[in-house]
């Protein structure tokens, strides 16, 4: 029994300490946020929440002075894009994801 301790010990340190090496930068939680947005809000269209519930969803949040610029920006064309998104909740996901840190890329870059 005591082994059992000592190895689940082991292992669960050597996972916390995995965790921390990977954590995301603040533009890639960004980005990451941004995606998961956009997935939520295609999935909202299709369950009927109407467009201009979730304009104003998304203009009541950005009033927090806290958020990350790209919210203040871009957050509002996400929303509008995913209402008419017609694939997959998670392909749109992906795009936004990709466009974000493409983005990013390039501005850090220039």
């Amino acid at each position: 029994m005591k082994t059992m301790v000592a190895i689940l010990m082991i292992v669960l340190t050597n996972q916390s300490d995995a965790l921390e090496q990977y954590s995301f930068t603040e533009k890639q939680q960004a980005c990451y946020a941004t995606a998961m947005i956009g997935y939520d809000y295609v999935i909202n269209s299709r369950v009927g929440l109407p467009i201009e519930h979730a304009l104003n969803t998304v203009s009541v949040s950005m009033s927090a002075s806290n958020i990350h610029n790209i919210y203040k920006t871009e957050l509002k064309n996400i929303v509008s894009h995913a209402y008419q998104w017609r694939g997959d909740p998670h392909i749109y996901a992906v795009k936004v994801l990709y466009e974000c840190a493409y983005s990013d890329g390039i501005k850090s870059y220039s």
